[in-house]
């Protein structure tokens, strides 16, 4: 992959950024194997990010959007065995293509609510950390919202990934290196 330009300036934007299926943001269930077995059904697969630094760059195929920060990839699946595993992953950063961001950017409003800085819809949940320069009546409508459509059906992930965030071997980068979450070209 070649670099050939990159828009804009790298932007502290603090934003908790929630994709509730992966899969179905791709519109195809992502099945392979695990462990050696193959996966039959995909249950759950949630990614819960909260992003401090987002851009572009420009390349010979396309557009890559980026997103840097901390994260979490929880799947649920069953294997042909009819098991159920749980998984996750630790991320500090999701890189997608633009055909990936074209299913996000066009993704169905779940909410009536028209405001740029907070978005509600079937394929992503996007909103500012600090929603302090929000009126009141603002306030309280997204917090509904969030609560309604991402907090109750998704509790027990997020309460599992803020234990995983106070733990202190977690997202150690230094030892890791980036954790990187994206989808393949040939896949569009």
């Amino acid at each position: 992959m070649s670099n050939n330009n990159t828009e804009g300036n790298l932007l502290d934007n603090f934003t908790f950024f929630v994709i509730p299926s992966w899969g179905n943001l791709l519109g195809y269930p992502t099945l392979g194997k695990y462990a050696n077995h193959r996966v039959s059904k995909i249950t759950q697969d949630l990614i819960i990010f909260f992003g401090g630094s987002e851009g572009a760059v420009s390349t010979e195929r396309g557009t890559l959007y980026y997103l840097f920060g901390i994260g979490y990839y929880y799947t649920k699946f069953e294997l042909q065995s009819g098991r159920y595993i749980t998984d996750n992953r630790q991320l500090t950063g999701l890189i997608l293509p633009d055909f990936v961001y074209d299913h996000l950017a066009t993704s169905k409003n779940i909410t009536l609510e028209n405001d740029r800085d907070v978005i509600v819809s079937e394929n992503l949940f996007k909103l500012p950390i600090d929603l302090s320069y929000k009126s009141e009546t603002k306030r309280t409508f997204i917090q509904g919202t969030l609560m309604r459509n991402l907090f109750i059906p998704y509790k027990d992930i997020i309460l599992e990934l803020m234990e995983t965030l106070k733990k202190p071997q977690s997202f150690q980068i230094d030892k890791t290196g980036p954790m990187l979450l994206s989808t393949h070209w040939d896949l569009n």
